[in-house]
């Protein structure tokens, strides 16, 4: 019996009762969080708004599906213009999404079906993930220990509850779903084949007894492993994870010359099973190429394992031969096939290594370094107290693991530290890591709790007491004990206390904003303005049911097809809101042509990326010429320094750091169009900046502004510069919206629709948050 299990001893309220009500309510709360929250912000009237970019592309998809199901476009002719690609075959996601929408449409679902049920199913999944993480907690560790892990795992705030909230149509909340049951089932294996202690001698002799429990878990983690890598293409990521733990206890095991012949089982089952799976679906060798190196790996090293305990070989020698036949495979790997071992060690690069391009997605930065500069912010407001808490629990657990040789408890070491390097090269990872930090910190938890709970001792029952047995006992003897339950029960109830305001209460918080910010939402005028671009713009395919079609090979794009230019971020929105084809997506497209077009100095210049690019209308609104223009800079092979800068300056005996806009920023074609509508302007005042370099502690240098200067004309303000013998001064604009400099009127472009509801409001004026403009050169 547990320490929690010697606070509750009645039969009405046993352990497992206890911990089923917990569970319950803990899935009730993560419920509440990720729908009851942020309810209003993803039904708005009549309208379903979908709360990230990328949920705009599986719900195209599922789209079509649901209109040709269960047959899947290959490739989308919206997406990819004026190029086609193929879509691939890991759609597990827009699959179960359709294939719900057909059934409770009864084959012919409305558009309102689909995208209620796009909106629950992230939620659904995210809660359901409450339940393996307690039965994980349960196998490692002991039921309590798994209770407070799945609490927490319904209340931990950042990417795991913004990627798990109503509205979030992507895959996460079901990929970390299937993780989670991968490496429960995988840990069931592990331990009872270890406890069992499987070998194939019980596997000759058909020992049922023995295999069936192991091969069971063995055959459920290989489905949801399966299940996992037809869901996502960095799935395979999640297959570094189990391959390098199986290395880890093969070489532990032998080592310490015990029975490794489990592991051969378990890793052989799982691995066949999911490329089963994953086969039919996919003939791509980027895929296939490291699910039948992982395949082999169990085999193999049982095979040498057994070699040299029959030859009699040291056993510190089986370390260096698995280094020997790891060399001699990438020697051999290279020899058959160069490329295929080039393009696997480039996406696992890509997935660590981002260019700076890829660094202005949030998404992809590092978690310690958000913007450049080393911050424990962004982590702190993904876990909170357990980022610390689950450091000391990692540290106990790997003692522990190594004094007791419990190798599924090494499973959960190597996962850990392996989504912990992931997350810190990429804060999109956190959101898998949630799992583990809820473990971690449910075990140091528990801890705490099993040394504040006092231990019965067994003890015999006295002479006196038997003769009391089955006689009235004085209602003095009965205040006695029931005092003496009251001061038991005083630990435990300041130890759950401390849990509660230490461990769970810092993360509600941050959760409730989390859930009902829907950070990533585009603005109602988005939608306002696709709506309005698709009833009054031509169909580039002549037909608005063709949306809905099946295309196939070959596909031509007919000579009415055209593109809508905007920035990355809205290229999905535009196809599944606007139904018209995006110049560039979230997905990729022409990054680098958009952002030198927005960024464009020069109209002529702009012109010919439009031409080239066959845009026809042209979409700008707030983001794109505040918060998003460093990425434009950043994608056309420039930075933000060439716009804008950041200056400090003293006010009210503080200093305070200011955004300087340069001339450049003023003359870039998204300012222009968004800002002054593409119209000609004569500024009422220039300001010009002197100022100074100053050093910070660590060595950066900084610009501290010493003075500025009004003018009322641009030509006056360049003079004044002009006269000056150093040369830190700059003409500078302190609001984007508001040029110092005077601008000449476009030409080609002419605006077409301004969106009218949510307004961006500035210094300037109330400004329509979204604008369409035409090109016509």
């Amino acid at each position: 019996m547990t320490s929690g299990d010697e606070l509750i001893k009645r039969e009405w309220l046993s352990p497992q009762f206890v911990s089923g009500i917990l569970l319950a309510v803990f899935f009730g709360v993560a419920l509440f969080f990720r729908i009851a929250i942020p309810y209003d912000q993803v039904f708005r009237g009549d309208t379903i708004k979908f709360t990230t970019a990328d949920a705009y592309h599986y719900m195209r998809l599922v789209d079509s599906l649901a209109h040709n199901f269960p047959s899947i476009i290959p490739f989308d002719p919206y997406l990819s213009y004026p190029q086609v690609f193929d879509l691939g075959s890991q759609n597990l996601f827009v699959f179960l999404l359709s294939g719900i929408a057909w059934l409770i449409g009864l084959g012919s679902p409305t558009q309102h079906t689909v995208d209620i049920i796009g909106a629950y199913f992230p939620a659904i999944m995210g809660a359901l993930t409450v339940f393996p993480v307690f039965f994980i907690g349960k196998a490692l560790f002991n039921r309590w220990a798994g209770v407070i892990a799945a609490g927490l795992i319904a209340v931990y705030p950042g990417e795991f509850m913004g990627r798990t909230a109503l509205g979030f149509a992507d895959r996460d909340g079901l990929q970390v779903l299937f993780t989670a049951l991968t490496m429960l089932f995988l840990i069931l294996a592990i331990k009872s084949a270890r406890q069992r202690q499987l070998s194939f001698s019980h596997l000759r002799n058909r020992d049922w007894a023995v295999i069936t429990g192991p091969l069971a878990y063995s055959l459920l983690a290989g489905i949801f492993l399966g299940l996992y890598l037809l869901t996502w293409t960095g799935a395979f990521l999640f297959l570094i994870v189990i391959f390098v733990y199986f290395i880890i206890q093969y070489i532990v095991s032998h080592l310490r010359q015990e029975n490794n012949d489990y592991l051969g089982f378990t890793g052989t089952i799982i691995f066949l099973i999911a490329l089963v799976m994953f086969l039919p679906a996919s003939r791509n060798e980027l895929f296939l190429g490291p699910l039948l190196v992982a395949l082999l790996i169990p085999p193999v090293l049982s095979g040498i394992s057994r070699m040299m305990v029959k030859k009699r070989m040291k056993p510190a020698y089986y370390l260096l031969v698995l280094v020997g036949f790891g060399i001699a495979g990438l020697i051999i790997f290279q020899v058959v096939n160069p490329s295929l071992l080039k393009s696997i060690l480039g996406y696992l690069v890509r997935n660590f290594v981002q260019p700076a391009q890829e660094l202005t997605t949030a998404e992809n930065a590092p978690i310690l370094f958000p913007f450049g500069e080393f911050s424990l912010e962004l982590i702190w407001l993904q876990f909170t107290t357990s980022v610390f808490l689950s450091l000391i629990s990692l540290g106990v657990l790997t003692y522990l693991t190594i004094k007791k040789r419990e190798a599924e408890k090494t499973l959960l070491l190597v996962w850990s530290l392996i989504l912990l390097v992931f997350t810190l090269a990429m804060r999109r990872f956190a959101v898998f890591l949630a799992v583990n930090v809820a473990l971690l910190t449910g075990y140091l938890s528990w801890l705490a709790l099993r040394y504040a709970i006092p231990k019965q001792k067994a003890v015999a029952p006295s002479n006196a007491e038997k003769k009391m047995k089955g006689k009235r006992v004085k209602s003095s003897s009965v205040q006695k004990t029931g005092a003496s339950a009251g001061k038991k029960l005083v630990r435990p109830g300041l130890a759950l206390a401390v849990i509660f305001f230490v461990v769970f209460f810092p993360n509600i918080g941050y959760a409730i904003n989390d859930a009902g910010q829907a950070y990533f939402a585009s603005s109602d005028a988005w939608g306002e303005s696709l709506s309005w671009l698709r009833d009054n713009s031509p169909e580039p395919f002549g037909n608005p049911d063709f949306y809905y079609e099946y295309y196939k090979m070959p596909f031509e794009y007919p000579r009415t097809a055209y593109a809508v230019l905007s920035w990355w971020d809205y290229g999905y929105e535009i196809i599944r809101t606007g139904h018209r084809l995006p110049n560039t997506n979230p997905g990729g497209g022409a990054r680098g042509e958009a952002g030198r077009f927005f960024t464009s100095q020069d109209e002529t210049f702009a012109g010919e990326i439009a031409d080239l690019l066959n845009s026809r209308y042209v979409i700008v609104d707030d983001k794109m010429v505040t918060g998003m223009f460093h990425a434009m800079a950043t994608y056309a092979g420039s930075s933000y320094a060439e716009f804008f800068d950041y200056y400090y300056v003293r006010q009210n005996n503080a200093v305070v750091r200011v955004v300087a806009y340069y001339p450049e920023y003023y003359r870039s074609l998204a300012v222009r169009l968004y800002a002054f509508d593409g119209a000609r302007v004569v500024p009422k005042s220039t300001f010009v900046i002197s100022y100074r370099h100053e050093t910070f502690q660590d060595g950066s240098r900084y610009k501290v502004i010493e003075n500025t200067e009004s003018f009322s004309s641009y030509e006056d303000a360049a003079a004044y510069i002009q006269r000056q013998p150093s040369g830190n001064y700059r003409i500078v604009g302190n609001d984007p919206f508001i040029s110092p400099v005077p601008l000449e009127a476009l030409e080609d472009y002419r605006l077409i629709y301004s969106a009218k509801s949510d307004p961006f409001q500035s210094e300037a004026g109330t400004i329509p948050r979204v604008k369409i403009f035409e090109y016509a050169k």
